[in-house]
C-alpha cells in the first residue's frame, strides 16, 4: 500500500547513516526501491561512486534531551559552496524569508572526495560556515577510526586509492562467464563457459614471483613482475594440459603505495588480456613488520581446466622419445637469490659488454609464457606426452617429475646456446656447471617429450624449438643426465 510504503521511505531517509550513502549512490535510486518491490533486485542494479563520504550532524542545544527551537540558521550559501558538500535538512522551517530550527538534529553536512581525510575536511569546513544559537556537533567523526590504524601503520584509504587505479584493468579482462569481480567478497565464475566440455578437470597452481621483486623494488619498476606471476602459473598448469580460465593475485608490502600496487595489478591484467584469463579479484596487503620499507611480495593462483582424458602426466613416455626445448626468456623467476649474491657490488644500471643492456633491466625480463605454442601442437593434433617447465630446481628436479619408471632423460647440453646472462652469473659467482643447471633454466623453459616422428612436425612447426635430449631406458628411476 502506498501509505505505509511512504512512511517507510521517509523514517530511513531521515537518518544520518543514510544521508552519508547517498552522495555515493550511482545507480537510480527510484529504479532500486521499484526493484525492491517487485523482487526483482540483483547486486548489479547497485552500483557506487568510487570515493568516501563523511556526515556531520549540526544539533540544537539540549539534544539528545529537550531542545529549543526557532533560532535562525545562517551560513548555508557559504557552506554550500564547498566542493562536493551536501547539506541534508531534518529539524529545519521556514518562517518567510527566514529558515529557523525545529527539531534535534538540525542539519546534516555530508560531503564526497576519493579519500577520507579529504571528505572529513571539505564536510567540516561546511559545517563551520553555519551558526545557529546554541549549534554544537561532534568534532571527531572518523577519527578514532582512521588514527588508530595508521598509528599501526595500516593506511585504509591508500588501499582504497590502490583498487580505485586498478579497478579498470582488472574490468578489461573480465569475460561473460565473470559473474563478480573485484570488490566482492569472493570472485564468482561461471562454468557454463564449459559447456562444450565432456568432463572438465580444474587444475590449479600458486606460486610467487620470489627475491625478483628486490630488483624491481631496487630500480622503482613495477610493470613487468605482474606477467612474471601470470605467466609463470600459467606454465605450471599448461604441463599439465590446462587451459587458463581465472587468475587472483596477492600483493603485500610494508607500506602501501597505490601507485605501485596499481602498476603491479596492471601488469597482471595486461598478462591476463594475453592469454584470454579473467583477473577475477585478489588481495592486499599492508604489514608493516613483516616487510621492509619499499618491499614487497607478489603471489598469484591460476585455474584452468582440461579434459580428464587428455591430461598429460608423462605416463606414455618410452625410451627413444624425444626431448625438445623452447628458450626462455631470461631468468624467468628464479635463481634471483643467487644472482642478487654475485652482483651484490655491481649497480643495476651497469652495461656488461655481453649483455649489451642494462644489468637491471636484463634481470626483470619477464617470465615468458608457452600457452600459444602449446596450442599450436595440439591443434595439429600434435601428442604431447609429457611437459616440464623449468623453475626453482633446474633441469634436474622438474623433468623427473613427469617421468614414469624405467626411463632416465639425457641432455645435450651443445644442443642449445645458453644466453649470456647465465654464462655472467657462473663466471662471476664461480659457480659449478651441474648448479647452474640445478638453479637455473640455462635458456630453456620448457621440455617438452614427443615420440620421434611428432617431434619432427613439431620443430616444423615452432622454428624456434630444439631437440635438446632423448629418453633413455633406467633401472635408476626417474633421473636426468647432462652430457
Amino acid at each position: 500500500p502506498e501509505g505505509p510504503f511512504v512512511l517507510e521511505f521517509n523514517c530511513r531517509f531521515g537518518d544520518p547513516e543514510t544521508q552519508v550513502l547517498l552522495p555515493l549512490l550511482d545507480s537510480d535510486l527510484l529504479e532500486i526501491l521499484l526493484a525492491c518491490t517487485e523482487g526483482r533486485l540483483t547486486p548489479d542494479l547497485v552500483r557506487w561512486h568510487e570515493g568516501a563520504s563523511a556526515t556531520v550532524v549540526l544539533a540544537a542545544e539540549g539534544y539528545p534531551g529537550a531542545v529549543r527551537t526557532g533560532d535562525e540558521i545562517v551560513g548555508l550559501v557559504e557552506a554550500a559552496q564547498v566542493p562536493d558538500c551536501v547539506i541534508f535538512h531534518a529539524g529545519t522551517r521556514h518562517e518567510g524569508e527566514r529558515l529557523l530550527t525545529s527539531g534535534g538534529r538540525v542539519l546534516a553536512v555530508t560531503a564526497t572526495a576519493p579519500d577520507l581525510d579529504t571528505a572529513l575536511e571539505r564536510a567540516y569546513r561546511a559545517a563551520g560556515c553555519i551558526r545557529f544559537a546554541g549549534m554544537h556537533y561532534r568534532r571527531d567523526i572518523g577519527l578514532e577510526a582512521r588514527s588508530a590504524y595508521r598509528a599501526a601503520g595500516v593506511n585504509i584509504d591508500a588501499g582504497n586509492e590502490a583498487v580505485a587505479r586498478m579497478r579498470d584493468a582488472v574490468r578489461s579482462t573480465y569475460t561473460p562467464a565473470v559473474l563478480a569481480g573485484i570488490g566482492a567478497f569472493g570472485g564468482l565464475f561461471d562454468l557454463r563457459s564449459l559447456d562444450r566440455a565432456r568432463h572438465p578437470v580444474l587444475v590449479a597452481s600458486t606460486d610467487g614471483v620470489g627475491t625478483k621483486t628486490l630488483i624491481a623494488a631496487a630500480l622503482g619498476r613495477y610493470d613487468t613482475v605482474g606477467h612474471d606471476i601470470v605467466y609463470h602459473c600459467l606454465n605450471d598448469i599448461l604441463v599439465q594440459g590446462a587451459r587458463p580460465l581465472f587468475f587472483l593475485d596477492y600483493v603485500a608490502s610494508g607500506r602501501l603505495d597505490p601507485k605501485q600496487v596499481a602498476a603491479i595489478v596492471r601488469g597482471c591484467a595486461e598478462a591476463c588480456r594475453e592469454i584470454g584469463c579473467a583477473l577475477l579479484g585478489g588481495e592486499t596487503a599492508e604489514m608493516p613488520q613483516v616487510y621492509h620499507e619499499g618491499a614487497f611480495d607478489l603471489v598469484g593462483t591460476m585455474v584452468g581446466w582440461v579434459e580428464k582424458d587428455e591430461i598429460v602426466d608423462g605416463h606414455g613416455i618410452v625410451p627413444g622419445d624425444v626431448c625438445l626445448g623452447l628458450p626462455s626468456s631470461g631468468l624467468h623467476t628464479n635463481g634471483y637469490s643467487l644472482a642478487r649474491r654475485v652482483f651484490a657490488d655491481v649497480p643495476w644500471d651497469t652495461v656488461f659488454p655481453e649483455l649489451g643492456r642494462p644489468l637491471g633491466e636484463v634481470l626483470l625480463t619477464p617470465h615468458r609464457p608457452y600457452l600459444r605454442e602449446v596450442e599450436t601442437l595440439r591443434s595439429a593434433g600434435i601428442r604431447i606426452k609429457g611437459m616440464a617447465h623449468i623453475t626453482g630446481g633446474g633441469f634436474f628436479e622438474n623433468i623427473p617429475r613427469i617421468l614414469p619408471g624405467g626411463v632416465a632423460v639425457e641432455l645435450e647440453r651443445a644442443a642449445w646456446e645458453v644466453p649470456p646472462i647465465f654464462r655472467l652469473i657462473q663466471a662471476r659467482g664461480r659457480v659449478r656447471e651441474e648448479e647452474m643447471y640445478r638453479v637455473f633454466n640455462m635458456g630453456i623453459g620448457l621440455v617438452l617429450i614427443l615420440g620421434r616422428d611428432d617431434a619432427e612436425r613439431a620443430c616444423r612447426l615452432l622454428p624456434e624449438a630444439r631437440t635438446i635430449g632423448r629418453v633413455l631406458r633406467s633401472d635408476a628411476g626417474p633421473q636426468v643426465r647432462l652430457h
